[in-house]
């Protein structure tokens, strides 16, 4: 067991991440794990570009749902901010896996932060609609719980200086 544990200590942390910083997430977690074939055998980089891209699958997911909204709604001005946010989440989402691979943790942490900042902006903009769109709200949480999970990664494990771990 020692020796198991040892050899896939990754595997176990990302399991012990999923299932604790974002319990309420164990289907998401297993969707992430189920995902990535030998997932245990990657580094906290290659861990960070599977969340990532994982991510970014997310986003385009949600910003399409957000576009067939258009016409089916009476709130288009909430539905329009919302998908241009969407989109500014995408375009940061791919510049951070560009950050990453030029390793500028600075770039990766602010481009991550700044798609949650996004995906935050459309979930209070999201509140105010008599109708309120449920797979929003769902699909926003899981968007901004992968961008926690790869800030705790990047602070914690990849950057020489811990700040905030």
């Amino acid at each position: 067991m020692v020796a198991y544990l040892k050899n896939n200590f990754l595997l176990v942390f990302i399991i012990a991440i999923l299932f604790f910083v974002v319990p309420s997430y164990a289907r998401f977690s297993m969707m992430v794990l189920n995902s990535t074939p030998n997932i245990g055998k990657l580094d906290f980089s290659g861990l960070t570009k599977v969340l990532i891209n994982y991510q970014f699958r997310n986003i385009s997911k949600t910003l399409k749902q957000i576009k067939l909204l258009e016409g089916n709604t009476t709130d288009w001005q909430t539905v329009n901010l919302c998908e241009r946010l969407y989109e500014g989440a995408l375009h940061g989402n791919e510049r951070s896996l560009e950050a990453l691979a030029a390793k500028d943790y600075n770039s990766l942490n602010v481009r991550i932060t700044g798609v949650s900042t996004d995906i935050g902006t459309c979930m209070d903009e999201v509140a105010t609609m008599k109708q309120i769109p449920q797979f929003l709200i769902m699909d926003s949480t899981v968007i901004d719980n992968i961008g926690f999970i790869i800030l705790k990664i990047l602070e914690c494990y990849i950057r020489k200086e811990k700040i905030r771990c």
